[in-house]
C-alpha cells in the first residue's frame, strides 16, 4: 500500500516538474546559451568548440552545466525522500516534500557540485540505468561514431570495453544519489558510502537490486527493439509543439510513445529506489526528514516569501473580479487565439524526398564503382561520395584521410600520386575478402553518362586545399555537363565558397554533425540550398525551421527502416542510407501513401535553378 502511494505521488512530481522544464527551464537554458553562441559567432563541426574557449565563454557553460546538475539532484532528491518518508510511516504533502528537498541542495557544494555533476549530467543519462531525469533525459553518442568504429576489429572492441566500463562505473556509484539526499554527504564521501553499500548487503539483497537493474536493462532493449524510432528529445517541446501537433505525423506518433515511456521509467525508478533504501535503511542509517535544521534566518526568509506569495494571490483574485480585467483578459485570449491560428501554418516541402545512397552503397566496398553502379541498380536518386584530392591534383572516392582502414597502410591519401593510389587494393569491413580499388571522380562521372541516378558529391580537404579540390571538382563536372544531376556539400563551408561563387545554379549544402548554438540562428545566411544533418542532430524543431527557410534536410547515415519511415514522416527532404534496397522500398511506400501534392518543386529531384541565385526558390 505504501509503495503504491509513493509510486503515485512521484508520478505526480514527475508531471508537474516535466512541465517545469520543459515550459519554462529548459525554454530559458537554452536561450541564454544560443544568445551567446550567436553573438560570438556560430561554429560548426570540429571548430563548435570554439567558441567556449575564452573565459566568458567557459563561465556561461560551467553556470548552465552546473544549473542543469541542481536541477537533475533535485529531482532525485524528492523522488528519494517521498520513498524514505513513506518508508518511515510519516504523513506529508507533495509540496512538503518538495520544499524541504531544496535543503538537501546544500550537499552539492564546492567540489561536489564539479564531481557531482558529471555523475548527474553525464554519466546517469548515457547508463539510463535506474535513473531518469526531466533536465538531461538522455546522452547519446552518435550512431556514425560506432559506425565508424564497428568497421574495424579494433573499434568494436573498443565499443565493448567502453560499454563495459560505463557500467562497471555506474553499478559502483549506484547508491550515491541515496547516500547524498538521506545521509547528507557530499559527492566523494558517498563515492566511498556506495562501494562500502555493496559490502552492507547481504548476497540475497545484492541479486536482488542486480536483477532488478538488469530487468530494467532487458524490458528497455526489448522495448527499443519493438519501437526503434528516435525518441523525442526537450527541443522538441518549444514553440513549434502545437505546429508539430497539427502537422506533423511523426510527432503525434512519437508523443505517446514518449508519454508511455516516461511514465514507464519514473514508476520504475521509484521501485528500485524504494528497494536501495529497503534494503539499506537499518545498516546504513538512512533518514529522510521534513524539517530540516533550518537557522532562523532562513526560516524568516521562507515564511516571508510564504507571506507575500498570500498577499499577491488575493490581489490578483480581487483583480480579476473587476470588469475592466475581465475584458483585458478577453481580448488577450482573443489575440491568443489569433496567434495560434497563425503559427499552425504549414510551408510546403521544397521537393518530393530523395533516396540517396551512402558512399555508393553497402552491396560493394565504400566508395568504389561497383557499390555506386549497385545503388543505381537499386533505384537509388543520388549516390552519397567523398572526395578528396590527391598529391598531383586529382579528385579520387575515399573517406578517411589516410588508407590504414581500408588498406592496412598509413600514407595519406593527399601525400601519393593518382598513379600510386589506383595500385592499392582496397576492402572494407562489410567486403574483407574484395580486392577493390580506388577510383578517381571522372571514371565515375564517365560510367553514370548514360545513367538516370545522380551524385551527392562531399568535397573532404585536406589542410588548406580548399580551394583546390573544389576547382578541380568543377572542371570535371564541366567537362561532363553534370551539373544538373550533382549535388555538392562539405564539412568545411570554405570548400563550398567556390561552387557557390562560380555555379550558383548548382545544388550547394551544407554537411553539419554538430554546432556550437542553435543551427538556426547562422546558417539560414550561408546562402545554401540544403542542409545534411548527421541523425543525432534530427528533430522536428530543426526540419520546421529549414522548411520555413526553403531548405531541404538530407539526414545522414540512417541504417534503421523504422527510422526511415519516421523521418519521411517528420518531413526530412532526402534520407542517406547504406542499404539502398531497404532505403528504396520505405520510400515508394511511403510515397504511394503521400503523394507529395504540395511541394514547390513538382518535378523529379532537386529544383534546377537559373544562372543566378533566386530567394527562396524559382
Amino acid at each position: 500500500m505504501r509503495f503504491g502511494k509513493a509510486v503515485r505521488m512521484a508520478l505526480l512530481f514527475e508531471l508537474f516538474w516535466k512541465l517545469l522544464i520543459l515550459g519554462l527551464v529548459n525554454p530559458l537554458f537554452r536561450e541564454i546559451y544560443h544568445t551567446y553562441a550567436a553573438s560570438v559567432g556560430l561554429r560548426f563541426n570540429q571548430n563548435m568548440l570554439g567558441v567556449f574557449l575564452n573565459w566568458k565563454g567557459a563561465a556561461l557553460f560551467l553556470l548552465l552545466f552546473f544549473g542543469a546538475a541542481l536541477l537533475i539532484f533535485y529531482e532525485y532528491a524528492v523522488i528519494i525522500n517521498i520513498v524514505a518518508l513513506y518508508r518511515q510511516g510519516n504523513a506529508f504533502s507533495l509540496p512538503q516534500v518538495m520544499k524541504s528537498s531544496v535543503w538537501n541542495l546544500g550537499v552539492m557544494r564546492g567540489w561536489s557540485l564539479a564531481a557531482g555533476s558529471l555523475y548527474y549530467v553525464l554519466l546517469l543519462p548515457l547508463t539510463r540505468l535506474g535513473y531518469v531525469n526531466t533536465m538531461a533525459p538522455q546522452v547519446v553518442i552518435p550512431e556514425f561514431v560506432f559506425g565508424e568504429m564497428r568497421k574495424t576489429s579494433l573499434g568494436v572492441a573498443g565499443v565493448v570495453a567502453g560499454f563495459v566500463a560505463e557500467y562497471a562505473i555506474h553499478l559502483a556509484l549506484l547508491f550515491v544519489p541515496v547516500c547524498m539526499v538521506l545521509r547528507g554527504q557530499r559527492f566523494a564521501a558517498a563515492s566511498r558510502e556506495s562501494l562500502g553499500c555493496w559490502k552492507k548487503l547481504d548476497w540475497k539483497h545484492r541479486l536482488m537490486v542486480l536483477g532488478i537493474l538488469l530487468l530494467w536493462e532487458r524490458t528497455l532493449t526489448e522495448i527499443s527493439r519493438y519501437w526503434r524510432r528516435k525518441p523525442l528529445g526537450n527541443d522538441d517541446f518549444g514553440e513549434y509543439f502545437l505546429k508539430n501537433l497539427l502537422h506533423t505525423e511523426a510527432f503525434r506518433t512519437d508523443l505517446l510513445y514518449w508519454l508511455f515511456l516516461n511514465l514507464l521509467t519514473a514508476a520504475a525508478m521509484t521501485g528500485i529506489i524504494w528497494l536501495l533504501v529497503a534494503s539499506l535503511e537499518r545498516k546504513a542509517a538512512l533518514r529522510a526528514s521534513l524539517s530540516p535544521p533550518w537557522s532562523r534566518d532562513g526560516e524568516m526568509l521562507v515564511e516571508m516569501a510564504e507571506h507575500r506569495w498570500a498577499r499577491a494571490k488575493r490581489r490578483w483574485k480581487a483583480r480579476l473580479q473587476t470588469r475592466r480585467w475581465q475584458s483585458g483578459l478577453a481580448a488577450a485570449g482573443l489575440l491568443l487565439a489569433a496567434w495560434l491560428v497563425a503559427a499552425s501554418w504549414q510551408q510546403p516541402m521544397v521537393h518530393r524526398p530523395l533516396a540517396i545512397g551512402h558512399r555508393g552503397s553497402i552491396e560493394g566496398v565504400e566508395n568504389t564503382l561497383p557499390a555506386i553502379l549497385a545503388a543505381q541498380a537499386l533505384g537509388m536518386d543520388y549516390a552519397e561520395i567523398d572526395v578528396q584530392l590527391t598529391r598531383d591534383g586529382v579528385p579520387v572516392l575515399f573517406h578517411d584521410g589516410n588508407l590504414r582502414r581500408l588498406a592496412g597502410r598509413e600514407e595519406e591519401v593527399g601525400g601519393l600520386d593518382w598513379a600510386q593510389l589506383g595500385e592499392i587494393p582496397i576492402s572494407d569491413y562489410g567486403h574483407p575478402d574484395a580486392d577493390a580499388r580506388i577510383v578517381s571522380l571522372e571514371e565515375v562521372l564517365r560510367a553514370l553518362q548514360d545513367g538516370a541516378m545522380g551524385l551527392l558529391i562531399e568535397l573532404k580537404p585536406a589542410g588548406s586545399n580548399h580551394s583546390l579540390l573544389a576547382e578541380a571538382v568543377i572542371e570535371l563536372v564541366e567537362r561532363y555537363g553534370f551539373g544538373e544531376r550533382a549535388m555538392f556539400m562539405s564539412l568545411d563551408y570554405m570548400c563550398l565558397m567556390p561552387l557557390l561563387d562560380r555555379h550558383p545554379e548548382w545544388w550547394v549544402g551544407y554537411c553539419l554533425f554538430g554546432a556550437s548554438g542553435d543551427i538556426d540562428e547562422a546558417v539560414w545566411r550561408y546562402g545554401v540550398d540544403f542542409l545534411a544533418v548527421e541523425e543525432a542532430l534530427v528533430n522536428s524543431r530543426l526540419i520546421l525551421q529549414a522548411r520555413e527557410q526553403y531548405l531541404p534536410v538530407y539526414v545522414w547515415s540512417v541504417y534503421d527502416n523504422e527510422k526511415m519511415r519516421q523521418y519521411l514522416e517528420m518531413g526530412v527532404g532526402g534520407i542517406i542510407s547504406d542499404y539502398p534496397e531497404e532505403l528504396r522500398t520505405v520510400l515508394d511506400t511511403y510515397l504511394a501513401a503521400h503523394p507529395y501534392q504540395d511541394t514547390i518543386w513538382q518535378e523529379e529531384g532537386f529544383p534546377l535553378r537559373g544562372k543566378e541565385k533566386k530567394s527562396p526558390l524559382p
